[in-house]
């Protein structure tokens, strides 16, 4: 599938996508010291840290300075959420576990790297939007897979969900644009994800009585209607 957009259409949609990421790693730092638990799956936080970091540094874009700064902005908001991991990951493991810690952090951090470093080199530029979009998907699923162990809504909001959600959207819609139906597929994938992990996420809200929009104690009457 093959669509063409409006010049002010398709900038709008590159703008909101931007925005709505950007918005997401702001409010995952928020709830991650806030409520001290990293608001980011540690597997897919790896993963997002490397590719930043690689398409910042490494193999930057040429002749495209905006995408450079954005993905080093990016880079410098995974690094504040890595920082809220190493203070709070460990918190929950046993005593023996712990000095497994550092460890298992480098470990992961080096496949990481390494894969889509290697994959980059092997496939060339296009590695940069495969990887990407494949990332993104991987990140879908494991915010559910979070929520689903932690079964508590500490680290994670409503507006988390909804502008990850809404870039993904965006993102979608891009890939219509002339990319490959793997990409197209991988864009859908993320966002039922997406939705997924919003209906979740809702039902958590409501079995600990609070507003979704709000965060706050539903009231009384709203509680009892319920």
């Amino acid at each position: 599938m093959e669509l063409s957009f409006h010049p002010s259409l398709y900038l709008g949609i590159i703008l909101t996508m931007g925005l709505s990421w950007t918005i997401v790693y702001l409010l995952v730092i928020y709830r991650s010291f806030k409520d001290k638990m990293c608001g980011m799956p540690f597997i897919a936080l790896a993963f997002n840290t490397s590719w930043e970091f690689l398409y910042s540094f490494i193999f930057p874009m040429k002749n495209n300075l905006m995408q450079n700064i954005i993905n080093r902005v990016w880079f410098g908001f995974d690094v504040l959420i890595c920082i809220s991991f190493f203070l709070y990951g460990a918190r929950n493991l046993k005593q023996q576990q712990k000095k497994w810690f550092p460890v298992y952090i480098v470990a992961v951090f080096a496949a990481a790297y390494s894969l889509l470093h290697s994959y980059h080199l092997a496939v060339g530029l296009a590695a940069m939007t495969y990887s990407a979009f494949i990332t993104n998907m991987v990140m879908s699923a494991l915010f559910i897979d979070l929520l689903l162990k932690q079964q508590q809504i500490a680290g994670q909001s409503a507006g988390i969900a909804f502008f990850k959600m809404l870039g993904t959207l965006a993102a979608s819609l891009v890939l219509l644009t002339g990319y490959s139906s793997f990409l197209q597929i991988t864009g859908l994938v993320c966002l039922v994800l997406d939705v997924s992990y919003i209906v979740l996420l809702y039902r958590l809200y409501q079995q600990e009585g609070l507003s979704f929009f709000a965060r706050k104690k539903r009231s009384t009457r709203l509680a009892s209607a319920s």
